[in-house]
């Protein structure tokens, strides 16, 4: 009973004293992103020394309502700002004996536009000839990739160029609509830009008026 009762004061003790920062075998240096966005999510880290004896973590926000974790009993996971302000991000890692705590700190701004364009040839497009995107970041963040796809009219295959910039060659008379949405380097996305291109048949001099692409 004795040896029970000394076994239950040494743990106790050495969580005290690895709460106060005095063990050595957990060790974790948090990282974390400066600054954030609300609607943005950065990733966060745990840089442990030792991951292979840490069976347990668990991240906390600091106030709470700054925003969540997508995973808080992962070592590495994203930090998803919610509210504006300093917000600190706790770790708290075991090994089932010692504890340790690290801490980094993130400010949570207002919320940053972004926004995109997607440009097209106001003239008709010759069926069998070859038609080009281009969709450009306008937003205050930018988008570091644009996502171009096809939402309307006769299927056809977009080749990219570069991020933001596709070619493709229609076989059929119609109009076709296109769709481009962009995403910070954060993860957050933009509202969908669209476009719609005509296309005419070679020998088609009816005087069509084309339509515009929309941005």
């Amino acid at each position: 009973m004795t040896q029970a009762i000394t076994s239950r004061f040494v743990r106790l003790w050495s969580l005290i004293l690895c709460g106060l920062g005095g063990c050595t075998s957990v060790s974790i240096d948090p990282e974390c992103p400066s600054e954030l966005a609300v609607g943005e999510s950065g990733s966060v880290w745990a840089n442990e020394k030792n991951p292979g004896e840490i069976p347990t973590y668990q991240w906390e926000a600091i106030p709470p309502d700054t925003g969540t974790f997508a995973d808080p009993a992962a070592p590495d996971t994203s930090f998803n700002a919610e509210k504006e302000g300093e917000v600190v991000l706790r770790l708290t890692a075991s090994d089932g004996l010692y504890l340790a705590v690290g801490e980094c700190h993130t400010v949570v701004v207002a919320s940053v536009d972004v926004a995109v364009s997607l440009q097209v040839d106001s003239d008709p497009v010759v069926a069998g000839e070859t038609a080009i995107l281009f969709c450009s970041s306008v937003g205050e963040a930018e988008a570091v990739t644009r996502t171009l796809e096809q939402v309307d009219g006769s299927p056809v295959t977009l080749s990219p160029l570069s991020e933001g910039v596709a070619t493709f060659v229609p076989t059929e008379v119609g109009d076709l609509t296109f769709s481009c949405t962009g995403s910070s380097e954060t993860g957050r996305q933009s509202q969908p830009s669209l476009a719609t291109v005509s296309v005419v048949a070679a020998d088609d001099d009816d005087g069509r008026t084309p339509r515009p692409g929309r941005g």
